[in-house]
């Protein structure tokens, strides 16, 4: 992950295949062909396009809903976050990128294995919260060294705010302008702001 820098032929190498992928994609689909959806076929998390598999999937979901469990909001599964992880390893993600989350997620994967002896995603909520507490008390305290971690749950959250209902039912909208009041308690305004 070290060559984020971009030199000048690359951006234009890159502007060019995505101008090039926006000329083919308005071309849209053949009239004759329905989607998977409406030729009644459920499609699966790990089809061949797709670049984590249903275990990897499965672990991600109750890892993200661990994180953002569903409360009197949407939690993380139901704002669509597997999802958006799984596009961004399948589409946008370069090699480096999904070799990292790869291993970040095998990594992860045997780490809370061992501390269960089950798989993560097997465990009920409650099991699933106690490891997860235990291991982000252990990273961020210094006694466990996972950049990946941080990176995960980051990007869950992320994810999660930018999803329709982590911007709408989680967050409180106040259009601009509105009144100002420099300095409240928290009380009174419990929620965060999404302007």
């Amino acid at each position: 992950m070290s060559d984020l820098i971009m030199n000048r032929r690359t951006a234009i190498t890159s502007l060019l295949a995505i101008s090039a992928a926006g000329a083919l994609a308005a071309c849209g689909p053949s009239e004759n062909i329905t989607s998977s959806s409406e030729a009644g076929m459920d499609m699966d998390y790990a089809t061949p396009t797709q670049f984590f598999s249903v275990s990897e999937m499965a672990f991600l979901s109750a890892f993200a809903q661990t994180i953002m469990p569903k409360t009197e909001t949407a939690g993380a599964v139901e704002a669509g976050v597997p999802d958006v992880l799984q596009d961004l390893a399948s589409v946008w993600g370069d090699s480096g990128y999904r070799q990292y989350w790869r291993e970040g997620v095998a990594s992860l994967v045997e780490t809370f294995k061992r501390s269960s002896d089950q798989d993560f995603a097997e465990l009920t909520p409650q099991q699933r919260l106690t490891i997860l507490r235990q291991f982000d008390t252990d990273v961020f305290d210094g006694k466990i060294t996972h950049p990946f971690y941080r990176d995960a749950k980051v990007t869950i959250i992320q994810a999660f705010y930018m999803s329709e209902p982590g911007a709408s039912e989680e967050l409180a909208y106040e259009p601009v302008p509105g009144e100002w009041i420099g300095c409240v308690p928290l009380s009174e305004f419990p929620k965060a702001w999404a302007t």
